[in-house]
């Protein structure tokens, strides 16, 4: 069955030689694997930038249920990024939301109201020129909602105080100092560990620590 879907590319494993194992997160069929050859020339129909962690793409997806891994039959950029790609600040966040992402949405179903809000979110952060310090608090906080287990009716949801209200929108009303910040993270990191099985300590942490310490 022929497939066509938005969708974000989470992360890219090289496989041998000549393959990469992709993992998105689509609109119309929630997570998806699959390998993707390595392209041998610069006229590719899918060339190896395309696969960059939280790359948004429309793609035509041959997909079979029963199979783990799916054929990608065509994928075009969506749209380029403006600036998440090329600030460093922005950079370290990105790859820190997609680490997030590809754990939090290993059993994912298609869930309109989920793919909406990461991608609108990438866009936003993309297109904001300031007042994004605490952009990856507010993600986090946001993000609870939609996997359902909203932070707000955590038992232990009085140690995040204030927070647990941020949004993109009040988010730089928090004068929050950059230890007060990283000390929130971890919390929200420990919160997700704890509602999803398997779930590891991010390796990118150790990035937002350096970056915002």
């Amino acid at each position: 069955m022929l497939v066509k879907t938005n969708a974000i590319v989470l992360n890219a494993l090289k496989y041998g030689d000549k393959k990469l194992i992709v993992n998105f997160y689509t609109e119309q069929l929630g997570r998806v694997t699959s390998v993707v050859k390595i392209p041998q020339t610069q006229r590719s129909r899918l060339p190896k930038q395309l696969f960059q962690p939280l790359t948004l793409l429309a793609m035509e997806i041959d997909y079979r249920p029963r199979q783990q891994m799916q054929k990608i039959s065509d994928a075009q950029l969506l749209a380029p990024w403006q600036s998440l790609c090329f600030e460093p600040a922005k950079i370290a966040v990105g790859i820190f939301l997609a680490e997030i992402l590809a754990y939090a949405t290993r059993t994912e179903q298609s869930d309109f109201r989920l793919y909406g809000f990461v991608e609108t979110s990438l866009q936003w952060l993309d297109l904001a020129t300031e007042g994004t310090a605490n952009f990856h608090i507010a993600f986090l906080v946001m993000l609870t909602k939609y996997l359902g287990w909203d932070i707000q009716h955590a038992d232990n949801a009085w140690q995040f105080g204030e927070i647990i209200g941020m949004d993109y929108g009040n988010m730089a009303a928090f004068p929050l100092s950059r230890r007060e910040r990283q000390a929130l993270l971890e919390l929200l990191v420990r919160y997700y560990r704890q509602n999803i099985p398997s779930f590891p300590e991010p390796k990118s942490l150790q990035i937002m620590r350096q970056i915002f310490d």
